[in-house]
């Protein structure tokens, strides 16, 4: 039940996101999905400040795990679509709990 509960906030996240920002393409989207799961395989996905050495989309993973639990993370996945589906990444891979 929470599952699907959850599962309808990060649809509803992603048609907002749509509306605002446009589509992804699906490689695109695959390719966020495989880079964070790739990064929590390895390790990367940590509360760190950015690091330019880490792909935009680990570094914006890291930035939303270090702001998950504060009032700053419902404003950044309002910032771009990227972040939308870093957000989906994460959660789908278990490195992050649903917003609510």
């Amino acid at each position: 039940m929470k599952a699907q509960s959850q599962t309808k906030q990060i649809a509803k996240l992603i048609e907002s996101a749509k509306q605002q920002f446009g589509d992804f393409s699906e490689v695109q989207k695959q390719e966020i999905f495989l880079c964070i799961k790739e990064a929590k395989a390895r390790g990367l996905l940590r509360k760190q400040p950015r690091d330019r050495c880490l792909s935009e989309y680990v570094n914006a993973a890291n930035y939303l795990l270090r702001i998950h639990s504060t009032e700053e993370f419902g404003r950044a996945l309002t910032q771009s679509l990227d972040y939308i589906y870093v957000y989906v990444a994460l959660v789908s891979t278990n490195s992050i709990t649903a917003y609510q």
